[in-house]
């Protein structure tokens, strides 16, 4: 499922549920902080298991 499709699909409930455009917009934007901190987390403890391997992309981020 992409990105948009389950953007629009909360955005749907989120108006099926009663709640203004100004609630949603809110809403949608503690969603996405809460989303990018999820995100950082997660690579962290990647890291910490030594399952992500940060070389791969310190490498790829000075080829660029």
């Amino acid at each position: 499922m992409s990105h948009d499709t389950r953007h629009a699909q909360l955005v749907a409930w989120l108006e099926n549920q009663g709640h203004s455009i100004d609630e949603i917009d809110k809403i949608l934007a503690k969603v996405a902080e809460y989303d990018a901190k999820t995100v950082h987390e997660s690579i962290f403890d990647s890291i910490e298991e030594g399952a992500f391997d940060i070389q791969k992309i310190i490498d790829e981020a000075l080829e660029e």
